[in-house]
């Protein structure tokens, strides 16, 4: 259990809090680039507890500013996008994505008025079909390539709002056996009501090979994050879901076979659940002009949460928890071991930038596409669900060997990059980036 001092301090996200700073030194997603088009130029957002507005001007250029205009406050998403800014609806001014007003209609001719007016602004990059947003002290850090963001190849996102805070949907990437009950018990007993007999056998088949019976989990830290390993059924060290692991980047992005679910803290009591999926392109499909971008409900019909994919059933876990979820009368068991070693990280990460550092994981050189190793869900009935992302991550066996941290192989790594055309940086689970390792017996290494 926390005490309810240190819940605030790993729950609240406003400017000035300890969780609030941490997070403003990473970029966050916040929207589809598909969202901004001629037809919506502008969408208003909220963002670690502040209310702001996107838009895309007439060249193309995103920005992110306060939503007041600094006139008379008006609100500028109601805006009209001009070649070099957002002009306001109210008096004509316009701003570009610095916050500087660069045009006041009503001015006398030769004014300098405008050179003085600015309003708050934030750096914004496109990557991979989202908007993502920088909030924190400048100069901004590069905005890393995760792999499946940067690589050429078919991509989707949606994303869903969420009435609780960001912790409780992170926490579960850090939790192996929730898959286990969650999904296979829970989820197959819902499916078992409402589902047909086909997509019941279906769904039985495939998540009942993943989320067998955990005999062993394990945590590594990195300098990106968390590798999280687990054993399920008659697995053995050798086997994808230990041998590799399962990516969580610091601090809110879980990395699955697909592409990356983020968990973007909108205030202390809401987070926007970003998916991002990714394939390689079929032979002889045209590659997107356009990457698509869904906003999808949370609750159905019936204003029950939504319960019939994987994703649905883990959002169905953050939101019943509460708002906020209360950890000071919960009790943790041995099983709970990555999740107090996360949070340890988070206190530790967050009195980093109280002291005037620099946290984990912020990138200040252009690196390339960063390739992460990655477990492999090819479990039997993925197809027959209708999964599309079978073979994302592009393996054969010398990928196998060297991503598994067989130091013999490491040294074929160039010609691997070469052969699938990854250029920058490899980050290995094993070998020189291990930080420190945690097991359900609780030891650390």
């Amino acid at each position: 259990m926390l005490t309810a001092e240190m819940n605030d301090r790993l729950t609240k996200v406003g400017p000035g809090t300890p969780m609030g700073e941490l997070m403003r030194r990473y970029w966050h997603p916040i929207a589809g680039s598909a969202q901004l088009n001629a037809e919506t130029p502008t969408k208003e957002v909220r963002l670690l507890g502040e209310d702001l507005v996107l838009y895309r001007d007439a060249s193309g250029t995103v920005g992110c500013i306060e939503p007041s205009c600094a006139h008379r406050k008006a609100n500028l998403s109601y805006g009209i996008p001009e070649e070099n800014g957002i002009r306001c609806a109210y008096h004509g001014w316009i701003f570009n994505e610095h916050g500087q007003c660069v045009d006041q209609p009503s001015e006398p001719e030769g004014s300098k008025f405008k050179d003085k007016v600015r309003i708050k602004s934030y750096p914004v990059e496109e990557l991979g079909g989202l908007v993502f947003v920088y909030m924190g002290p400048l100069p901004a850090p590069v905005l890393p390539k995760w792999d499946v963001l940067n690589w050429e190849g078919h991509k989707d996102n949606w994303g869903t709002m969420l009435p609780c805070n960001w912790l409780q949907c992170q926490e579960n990437s850090l939790d192996p056996l929730h898959f286990q009950w969650l999904h296979r018990y829970w989820g197959g007993w819902q499916m078992n009501r409402i589902k047909s007999p086909e997509e019941r056998d279906a769904w039985n088949t495939a998540v009942g090979a993943r989320g067998a019976d955990h005999r062993k989990i394990g945590f590594e830290v990195t300098d990106y994050g968390v590798i999280k390993r687990r054993l399920v059924g008659d697995e053995q060290e050798s086997d994808d879901h230990w041998a590799i692991g399962h990516p969580i980047l610091f601090p809110n992005i879980l990395r699955v076979s697909h592409g990356l679910e983020i968990r973007v803290p909108v205030d202390d009591t809401h987070t926007y659940h970003i998916i991002t999926n990714y394939r390689q392109y079929n032979d002889g499909e045209e590659p997107q002009t356009e990457i698509p971008y869904d906003e999808r409900p949370l609750f159905d019909a019936n204003g029950r949460i939504i319960r019939d994919y994987v994703a649905a059933q883990d959002q169905v876990a953050w939101v019943i928890q509460g708002a906020v979820s209360d950890r000071t009368t919960e009790r943790l068991g041995v099983t709970d071991v990555g999740i107090i070693m996360f949070r340890r990280m988070l206190d530790e990460q967050a009195a980093v930038v109280e002291d005037g550092g620099e946290p984990m994981n912020v990138h200040r050189e252009e690196e390339g596409t960063i390739v992460l190793p990655c477990e492999h869900y090819m479990y039997p009935g993925y197809e027959e669900m209708g999964g599309p992302y079978r073979g994302t991550t592009p393996r054969k066996p010398d990928v196998e060997a060297v991503l598994s941290g067989s130091g013999a192989r490491l040294g074929e790594w160039e010609g691997i990059k070469a052969e699938y055309q990854i250029s920058g940086k490899r980050i290995d689970s094993g070998g020189a980036l291990r930080k420190g390792k945690w097991f359900s017996d609780g030891r650390e290494h």
